[in-house]
C-alpha cells in the first residue's frame, strides 16, 4: 500500500491536490499514465474537454513531483508521441513502517474494525468516527443530511460519500441510519403523461421538452418523463420513489460522451442500494442518436482499458460503438434526436411502448 499523501504544501495548486487525494488511497506504489489520466479527470471533471489538457496534466505531474509526493520515471520511460513529454508512470513515495502506537479503544459500533482490515487512509477517518462515536449520545442526535454530518464528524463533507462506496459500509457495519444521517433526494422537474408505470429521464432540457411533445399523444407505457438536469440525477434518483403514478420501470437518455454515461451509471448504483427500480438506457433513444448524430471532437482520448468500462452501462451491442467515440475523443449529443426526428422515425419508441 502506498503511503499516505500529504498535499498540504503552500505551492501546490487546488487541481493537484485533489489529485494528491486521489492517490493517498492508491493501492499501489507505481500509477500508470493511463492511471493518471483517469485520477486527473475524476480530479478535474469540468476540464475533461479543455483544450491543452496534455499540459495540465504535465503540470499537476511536475507540482506533486517539486512537492515529493510523486517520482516520475525516468527520461528513458517517458512518452514522447506528443508534446509535452509525460512519464509512462510515477512512482509514490514508499511507506514509513508504523511507530508503535497505543491500542484504539473502538466504540462498540466499531468493534469490527479490525477484522475489517480498512486501508490506512480509511483508518484514520475511521479514528475520526471512532472519536465522535464516543464523544456523541448519537441516538439523541437529529438525523440530518449526509454531507452536513460528514463535515461535522472529519472535517470534510465529501469523505462520506467515499465510505459509503467501500466495504465499510453494509450488515453489521456502518450505514447512514447509525450515523443519523441521511443521503438527499430533491425532486426533479417532472412531465406527467398518462398512468404508466415507465419513467423516463433525460439529460438536458430542450430533449426533455422535444419528448414530452413528441409522447403526448401517445405515451404508451411512459407516464412519466423528468429533466435530470445533468449530474444532479446522481442525487435527486431517490425521490423516484415519491412520484405518483407509482415508477416500475426507469430509462434513462442522455449524451454521447464520458460524462453522459457516468451519470445514469453512478445513479444506477445509488438506486439499487436504495432498493429502487433498475435505471436502464432507453435503448431505442439511444439508437436514433447513433443514426442521426454528427460526432463532435474536442474530448479527451481515454485509454481502451477506461472506455469500456465506462460503456458498460449501455446494452453489449452498442457498447464498442460508444467505447469507440471516447477512445476517439468524440461525442454525440442527444440535442441531435430533436422534434423533427423523433416525429419522423418512430423505432425509437421500441422499447417503450
Amino acid at each position: 500500500m502506498a503511503a499516505d499523501v500529504d498535499a498540504t504544501g503552500p505551492t501546490i495548486s487546488l487541481r493537484a491536490r485533489r489529485v494528491a487525494d486521489l492517490l493517498a488511497e492508491w493501492p499501489r506504489q507505481r500509477v500508470q499514465l493511463e492511471e493518471l489520466w483517469q485520477l486527473l479527470d475524476a480530479a478535474d471533471p469540468a476540464g475533461r474537454s479543455t483544450p491543452g489538457r496534455r499540459s495540465v496534466l504535465a503540470d499537476v505531474i511536475a507540482e506533486l513531483d517539486h512537492a515529493g509526493l510523486v517520482r516520475p520515471a525516468g527520461v528513458r520511460s517517458w512518452d514522447r508521441s506528443q508534446k509535452p513529454h509525460l512519464p509512462r508512470f510515477v512512482s509514490l513515495p514508499a511507506s514509513e513502517p508504523p511507530k508503535p502506537a497505543a491500542r484504539m479503544v473502538w466504540h462498540h459500533r466499531l468493534a469490527w474494525v479490525e477484522e475489517a482490515r480498512p486501508s490506512p487512509a480509511q483508518r484514520t477517518h475511521l479514528e475520526s468516527l471512532n472519536t465522535w462515536f464516543h464523544e456523541h449520545d448519537h441516538e439523541d442526535l437529529p438525523v440530518i443530511p449526509h454531507r452536513e454530518r460528514s463535515v461535522k464528524i472529519f472535517g470534510n463533507e465529501k469523505v462520506l460519500d467515499k465510505l459509503m462506496g467501500t466495504a465499510l459500509f453494509g450488515d453489521g457495519r456502518l450505514s447512514l441510519d447509525i450515523l443519523r444521517a441521511r443521503r438527499v433526494a430533491p425532486n426533479f422537474i417532472v412531465e406527467s403523461l398518462g398512468h404508466g408505470p415507465l419513467l423516463l429521464i433525460v439529460e438536458n432540457s430542450d430533449t426533455f421538452d422535444s419528448l414530452v411533445s413528441a409522447l403526448r399523444r401517445e405515451p404508451g407505457n411512459v407516464g412519466l418523463v423528468g429533466w435530470g438536469a445533468g449530474g444532479a440525477f446522481e442525487q435527486s434518483v431517490l425521490s423516484i420513489g415519491r412520484l405518483t403514478p407509482a415508477v416500475r420501470d426507469v430509462r434513462y437518455f442522455g449524451d454521447l460522451d464520458a460524462k453522459g454515461l457516468q451519470i445514469p451509471a453512478n445513479a444506477a448504483a445509488v438506486a439499487a442500494r436504495g432498493h429502487l427500480p433498475t435505471v436502464k438506457p432507453a435503448i431505442g433513444l439511444y439508437e436514433a442518436m447513433f443514426r442521426y448524430a454528427r460526432p463532435q471532437p474536442g474530448q479527451s482520448r481515454l485509454a481502451a482499458t477506461t472506455a469500456h468500462p465506462i460503456a458498460a452501462w449501455l446494452p453489449p451491442y452498442l457498447q464498442n460503438r460508444a467505447a469507440e467515440h471516447l477512445m476517439r475523443g468524440t461525442r454525440l449529443a442527444q440535442e441531435e434526436v430533436g422534434i423533427t426526428e423523433l416525429i419522423a422515425d418512430r423505432r425509437w419508441r421500441s422499447d417503450l411502448e
